[in-house]
């Protein structure tokens, strides 16, 4: 996959997840519980063999267990080095692991990756050392989504600007190659609540920023102009449109891929849309 990239000309990045408590135990070795910072169970669904199915109850992890779970984003980040992806990019974002350790609706542990803001953050930032370890500074990135609540709706962080403001400044200390920035709620809207400023918390970064999140051709130039981002993420509308950027450089009509044909089953809907004639 990344020979045929770097054949037509790209570059690809490899984004590291761990969905923690977002799982269920049909997808865990020997059918054991999720792992999440505290026993606390999610609401929503998640895909399975057996279609999608409730998120099972997890259990907290064990302090001593935190240390293999940095090896598993080590281990991960080597295997996307030998398979020849030109970076990395760590998910701290869309209430996953690392995500569920930093807000406080998540994380109820009173070790050293639980209470105060400086423990919570801990575990994002020894995972983004550990990778830097693997790959060097300039070609790692990380994704944040400080306002995205997880399928229920389960509280944000009590203290946004706070939470996410100590964490920006503590990462800046890698010079990492990107923010990678949900702006609202993935997927959803780019409202945000009360007391929250997302650009604020952009500004806090020392590094190339990309926004995330609903953008349109009109906002991501207005964005651009404006200062406001370095680069813009699409997401979904590359599903239906594998020339997106030739679209939107033309002003051609965009397709949108309904959301049942989204993560696969079968090329229908998913690898078979047109290019434009030409």
């Amino acid at each position: 996959m990344t020979d045929a990239v770097h054949a037509a000309g790209g570059l690809i990045v490899c984004q590291l997840w761990h969905v923690g408590r977002f799982s269920h135990v049909d997808l865990q070795p020997d059918g054991g519980a999720p792992v999440a910072p505290s026993a606390i169970r999610a609401e929503g669904q998640t895909y399975t063999e057996n279609g999608m199915l409730d998120v099972s109850m997890p259990r907290a992890l064990e302090t001593s267990e935190i240390s293999g779970i940095i090896q598993q984003y080590r281990h991960a980040a080597e295997c996307a080095h030998r398979a020849g992806f030109d970076g990395v990019e760590v998910h701290s974002a869309n209430s996953y692991l690392l995500d569920q350790f930093l807000r406080d609706s998540t994380n109820q542990r009173d070790d050293e990756y639980g209470g105060n803001i400086e423990n919570r953050s801990r575990l994002t930032l020894e995972v983004t050392a550990a990778v830097v370890e693997v790959w060097g500074h300039n070609r790692v990135g990380i994704r944040l989504s400080p306002v995205t609540p997880d399928a229920g709706n389960t509280p944000l962080d009590s203290q946004v600007m706070q939470t996410y403001g100590h964490l920006i400044k503590q990462l800046n200390r890698f010079y990492l190659a990107y923010m990678h920035f949900v702006e609202g709620a993935t997927a959803t809207s780019r409202s945000v609540p009360d007391g929250v400023d997302l650009d604020a918390l952009r500004a806090l970064f020392k590094g190339a920023y990309i926004g995330n999140n609903n953008y349109d051709l009109n906002l991501a130039v207005n964005r651009r102009a404006e200062g406001k981002v370095d680069a813009v993420a699409f997401g979904r509308p590359f599903i239906a449109n594998p020339d997106l950027v030739r679209r939107l450089k033309e002003g051609a009509d965009l397709a949108v891929a309904p959301r049942e044909t989204y993560y696969g089953n079968g090329a229908n809907g998913y690898t078979d849309w047109p290019v434009l004639a030409g």
